[in-house]
């Protein structure tokens, strides 16, 4: 389950139309499996014209970086990197990657994914089954005691 707050985060991204491919939690829940997220993580076409339309949207959202006050707000020559950009913004946190495990950025991933309609804007989200392969290989607990329920959810699911 995801707030009301995220849930407006991701539909303003869609119809801002910056190319993203959801892969945390909320990828996860819009697939079906019953749990509950705190933020959106996505992964983004890191072109300069993506990176501009999603600073764009940033700015926006008064997004600015969750415990570093050093650092002002994203820009594009931060968001075109690889690195991971962990933002609080108007409509909750936000946490923009260049590439998740294994170096795989939005090109990578693509093919891993299923397109979703968000208040009739398409936006992509990586595969359950990808998410539970990822959870398998991590040594995180919280990746740990979330991967049975994430099991569950992907045998639920038609293939």
């Amino acid at each position: 389950m995801a707030s009301p707050a995220l849930q407006s985060l991701l539909a303003t991204l869609a119809a801002s139309h910056v190319e993203v491919i959801v892969v945390g939690g909320l990828a996860a829940v819009a697939q079906g499996a019953p749990i509950t997220t705190h933020d959106l993580d996505i992964v983004p076409r890191r072109t300069a014209e993506n990176i501009a339309r999603l600073v764009a949207v940033l700015l926006d959202l008064d997004a600015r970086y969750r415990g570093h006050a050093d650092v002002k707000r994203p820009t594009e020559a931060i968001l075109i990197g690889k690195g991971h950009s962990l933002l609080m913004t108007s409509s909750g946190p936000l946490d923009v990657l260049g590439e998740i495990e294994g170096q795989r950025d939005y090109d990578v991933l693509l093919p891993d994914t299923i397109e979703i309609q968000i208040g009739g804007n398409p936006i992509r989200v990586l595969k359950l089954e990808t998410i539970v392969a990822i959870k398998r290989q991590s040594k995180h607990p919280k990746d740990q005691r979330m991967l049975p329920v994430l099991e569950a959810a992907l045998k639920g699911t038609p293939r």
